[in-house]
């Protein structure tokens, strides 16, 4: 998609909602004098330094002279890349041809002044060009390295290229998505990037901690395929346990009702775990022999009648609009909503109330952290390739001076 609108018309009405001061900088954010290096590219390292530079973190992305291959993905607004800019928000941006012994010289030094780098090479790269995490961390024993690989740095694996879609196909986590017995099933959003990025931000916070007792940095090893298996949650606890997990569309494997429902002109989600709210969806529903129906009154007995409960349920929903039954389940406090489109999550009240859309200070439209501190920044446009170059000798000093 391309377009010369800064601010989509369906988005306008969630910023105009926004304070007054939305895009003015706090004197300092949380993580105040924390020098980061950003060497990686695309999805997991750069989200993971962005959780950073939402906190307050001075972050210098380092690309090579080409750029960041994602700066040419879309969606193109005003020339620019809405990818790129969402996930290299709020940093500096230099070039440094790594390949060429002066720019190694100068991340050499640049490291000497950090105290994070964050790092999605492939594992073996960063020793071919001389700048291993080993190295690194002998220059600078306070360093912490964040690395972000497909399969880890010591796995038979190591050296195989991986993206998302590989990690989820991977880890089990597309046999379980989908429809039964359809096919295995992509979630919708990077899930194999995205969750080692929030992992990564989270270790190299608990390193920062633990740098105050130790004085000492650490080298971070995260996979992409590990960080996925992790939390399959009750998915993976059943395959551990004799249980071989399979896709069951909407429904939840131990929950009923716990799925999306046919109403008069579409379809609602319905979530009741365990018996406790069970009774207020028979009330509001009018259907209190539920209650009695041996097939029905208990969890564990709905779970071995799901089929023929979805039946009832669609039928005591089936003369009401998705308006309607929201309305009548909301009013009983059952855990109920409409499936909406991306447009509407963004666009609704709930979004405006909360600021789950953000504008940057040239009027560029991006996606909120949720992050909520004292120390959280508003966030700032992602730097134009090799912007900052003129500010390299300042950060390569022996001193780590702060710069808003």
């Amino acid at each position: 998609m391309t377009t010369n609108q800064t601010v989509p018309s369906g988005l306008q009405h969630v910023l105009d909602g926004q304070p007054d001061d939305a895009t003015a900088s706090p004197v300092q954010g949380a993580l105040h004098g924390i020098r980061v290096l950003d060497l990686s590219r695309v999805l997991a390292g750069p989200f993971c330094a962005m959780i950073l530079a939402d906190l307050g973190a001075e972050v210098i992305k380092v690309e090579s002279p080409e750029g960041d291959d994602s700066r040419h993905f879309g969606p193109t607004v005003n020339g620019q890349s809405g990818y790129y800019r969402l996930f290299n928000r709020s940093k500096y941006g230099i070039t440094l041809n790594l390949k060429e012994d002066d720019d190694r010289g100068t991340l050499l030094d640049l490291a000497k002044t950090a105290d994070i780098i964050v790092e999605n090479f492939r594992p073996g790269v960063m020793e071919r060009l001389g700048i291993s995490a080993g190295k690194l961390r002998q220059i600078n024993p306070r360093l912490i390295v964040v690395s972000i690989s497909g399969f880890g740095q010591t796995s038979k694996l190591r050296g195989a290229p991986a993206y998302d879609l590989i990690a989820q196909a991977m880890s089990g986590l597309m046999s379980v998505t989908g429809w039964p017995n359809g096919e295995p099933t992509r979630a919708g959003v990077s899930l194999g990037d995205i969750i080692p990025g929030i992992y990564g931000a989270t270790a190299a916070l608990a390193a920062l901690q633990e740098r105050h007792t130790t004085g000492k940095g650490q080298h971070i090893d995260l996979a992409m395929l590990d960080s996925l298996v992790s939390i399959l949650e009750s998915v993976g606890m059943r395959a551990l346990h004799g249980e071989e997990p399979t896709a069951c569309g909407n429904d939840h494997a131990m929950s009923t009702p716990f799925s999306t429902y046919k109403t008069m002109d579409g379809s609602i989600a319905i979530a009741i775990a365990g018996d406790r709210l069970f009774p207020r969806l028979s009330a509001a529903l009018d259907r209190d022999r539920w209650l009695s129906d041996p097939r029905f009154r208990l969890q564990t007995t709905r779970n071995k009648h799901s089929s023929e409960f979805r039946i009832e349920l669609e039928e005591a929903l089936s003369a009401m609009t998705n308006e309607q039954a929201v309305a009548l389940l909301e009013h009983h406090q059952v855990p109920v909503a409409e499936v909406r489109s991306v447009t509407d999550a963004l666009t609704n009240e709930h979004a405006r109330e909360r600021g789950l859309v953000a504008m940057e200070e040239d009027g560029f439209a991006t996606l909120a952290s949720p992050l909520r501190l004292t120390g959280s920044v508003p966030p700032r446009p992602a730097p134009q390739l090799g912007q900052h170059n003129h500010l390299i000798p300042q950060w390569s000093g022996k001193t780590i001076e702060y710069r808003s």
